[in-house]
């Protein structure tokens, strides 16, 4: 009887070792197909890079060929390869941004940021990471919005005030120049809450800017985590 129940018990054991196998096993081909997924999602992404500058650097030797055949000038080729690029730059933008972003997200919002009125925020270029995602591991936001110079301006200071972010010191003392001589110094504006080039940074880096084009541009990025992240 005794033997009997130190059989049982055995086969007990046995049975529940192999049925937690058993439970395991889905559990780690679930997680190396997500894995697997997002490889090949990633190398999608490279492909699709590749794939454009290869369109790209084909129309440029066409303009070569057509240079070296007589039949544009320079000046001509110089023009044509220039709106190549900017054809394809955004191109090459979208499929390498592997995460896209459409607006602000909360974190960004709890800081204090907000969303300009009368602009477009461009899909293609415009980014964000998340500190719930183990691949990133951090927080950050890049939005870029369509050009338009005068509401670009308009609205980078809102948001600016909004926000608690000065102007800064090389741009607040080009529209004090600005203000005595009576015309535009510098175009743009850039707000910003750290000094670039400094090592005391606050947790969440912010910048707000227009750039000569009417681009405005919001970022913040939780600078700690990113730098700790970089760092393993």
């Amino acid at each position: 009887m005794i033997r009997k129940l130190k059989y049982l018990t055995v086969i007990t054991f046995l049975f529940l070792m192999v049925s937690c196998e058993e439970e395991q096993k889905p559990t780690e081909t679930k997680k190396f197909k997500n894995e697997l997924n997002n490889f090949n999602q990633k190398m999608n992404k490279v492909g699709e890079t590749m794939n454009v500058m290869d369109e790209m650097q084909s129309e440029i030797d066409k303009v070569d060929k057509d240079l070296s055949d007589g039949n544009i000038s320079e000046s001509d080729a110089v023009k044509i390869k220039d709106n190549i690029t900017n054809q394809y730059s955004g191109k090459l933008a979208k499929s390498a941004n592997t995460n896209p972003a459409r607006k602000l997200p909360q974190w960004a919002r709890d800081l204090g940021l907000t969303e300009p009125v009368g602009l477009k925020v461009d899909r293609d270029i415009s980014q964000t990471t998340s500190e719930n995602n183990p691949e990133e591991g951090y927080n950050s936001v890049l939005l870029f919005y369509k050009p338009n110079y005068d509401i670009a301006m308009r609205q980078a200071a809102i948001i600016a005030k909004k926000a608690g972010i000065p102007m800064t010191k090389d741009y607040s003392m080009a529209k004090k120049m600005e203000e005595e001589v009576g015309e535009e110094i510098l175009k743009g504006v850039a707000y910003m809450n750290f000094e670039l080039g400094s090592t005391d940074l606050p947790k969440y880096t912010i910048a707000i800017t227009v750039d000569e084009k009417g681009v405005l541009v919001i970022s913040a990025n939780d600078a700690q985590s990113m730098s700790d992240q970089l760092n393993r």
